[in-house]
């Protein structure tokens, strides 16, 4: 009697796992998270913008965007736009984008958007900075970059100062030639996609990799 309920359990196992979707010892199952092409809604999907991201988090690795609030960005700086311009105090950076190794949650970096009140003034000529000839004002440091730039939104809304902040995990030891280029270009990339979804107008943010400004 054992011997046949061991028969019959055997093939009921098996109906389990293939109703599952997979196999004994299978590594057929999707990673987890998402690439770097894809998360966030896809704003380092654009040119050179997602080799960036996977210089920064490193090649293949896999992403998750579990802290991000894009649909408050947008409604914020919706509303931003609509009040007036008197008494207004500095809006709080909403994390438009918050990475994070799938697997390990090794913090990457985090991407925020705010509403300035002005564009700062000799930030650019900062030794401790590089600055790059995108929006307003752009500039990238060791763990920072920034992106100011003017949207006009559709009326009844009125032109605003818009700020895209990058910060680098400190536990992110992406350092290496070029890490500075590779954060701008993501501030960038995600200065685009949010004023793409805004429908800004007179941006002034440029497609790609920002070039180094000028002295």
């Amino acid at each position: 009697m054992r011997l046949t309920a061991h028969r019959i359990l055997l093939p009921a196992a098996a109906l389990a796992m293939a109703a599952a979707g997979c196999t004994p010892g299978s590594d057929d199952a999707a990673p987890a998270g998402q690439s770097a092409s894809e998360v966030c809604g896809g704003f380092a999907g654009e040119p050179g913008a997602a080799s960036a991201l996977e210089a920064i988090a490193g090649k293949d690795v896999r992403l998750t965007a579990d802290r991000s609030e894009p649909d408050e960005v947008l409604g914020e700086l919706r509303k931003a736009a609509r009040t007036p311009q008197s008494g207004k105090q500095r809006m709080e950076g909403i994390p438009f984008c918050t990475l994070e190794a799938a697997g390990d949650e090794k913090n990457v970096l985090t991407v925020t958007l705010r509403e300035a009140l002005a564009v700062p003034t000799g930030e650019a000529s900062k030794a401790s900075v590089t600055a790059y000839s995108t929006g307003r004002l752009a500039t990238s440091s060791d763990l920072f970059a920034s992106v100011y730039f003017t949207c006009r939104m559709p009326a009844p809304a009125h032109e605003i100062v818009l700020d895209a902040e990058l910060e680098r995990a400190d536990e992110n030891e992406a350092d290496h030639a070029g890490i500075r280029d590779e954060q701008i270009t993501l501030a960038n990339a995600a200065a685009r996609h949010v004023a793409a979804e805004l429908g800004c107008a007179g941006t002034g943010l440029v497609k790609g990799v920002p070039a180094k400004a000028r002295p």
